[in-house]
């Protein structure tokens, strides 16, 4: 009789392992988008601050680049082919990696300053034209379009092409 009470929980177990691991490694997954996030966050506020910074050398986009990828820990970050222009809603990026953009925020003018003082503007050609900041108090953005795929196949299954975080830090220049 003892043996038949231990053989049936253990058939019970058997039925509901797979369905504990399944929900350990989701909680997993989660764990890794929210540790995602916050590093991104981190990074496009650190990279806000760099592109607002005065001094005698004033900042660039790569100086921004810099700051953004050092803060970004354990994240593939690169910069968009068109930095200075306004991030496009679906951009096409690998899995885990992520797009970099400095530039005015979203909504603004044509001629609203999208690149830090250091920033040589541009004569033209397939990006939009760059405006540095050189005076006064205007509002830069660096933004992060991030690539999150799950690891488990119940994830992936669910969003086959990864989920697309978008984090943004908008700071006034100090110059």
């Amino acid at each position: 009789m003892r043996r038949q009470k231990r053989a049936q929980s253990m058939v019970e177990f058997a039925m509901v392992a797979p369905f504990l691991v399944m929900i350990l490694l989701m909680v997993i997954d989660c764990g890794r988008a929210a540790y995602d996030y916050a590093t991104l966050a981190a990074a496009a506020r650190e990279g806000a601050r760099a592109a607002i910074t005065t001094g005698n050398n004033r900042p660039d986009n790569n100086r921004v680049m810099g700051a953004v990828a050092v803060n970004g820990i354990g994240i593939q970050l690169n910069p968009a082919s068109c930095v200075n222009d306004q991030p496009p809603l679906a951009p096409s990026m690998a899995a885990n990696t992520g797009l970099i953009y400095v530039g005015a925020p979203s909504g603004s003018a044509g001629g609203t300053p999208n690149a830090p003082a250091g920033q040589a503007p541009s004569v033209g050609g397939v990006c939009g034209p760059v405006v540095p900041s050189y005076a006064g108090h205007n509002p830069l953005t660096v933004t992060i379009k991030y690539n999150f795929e799950p690891l488990t196949p119940f994830g992936s299954q669910f969003f086959p092409n990864g989920i697309v975080m978008t984090v943004t830090s908008t700071m006034d220049t100090e110059y």
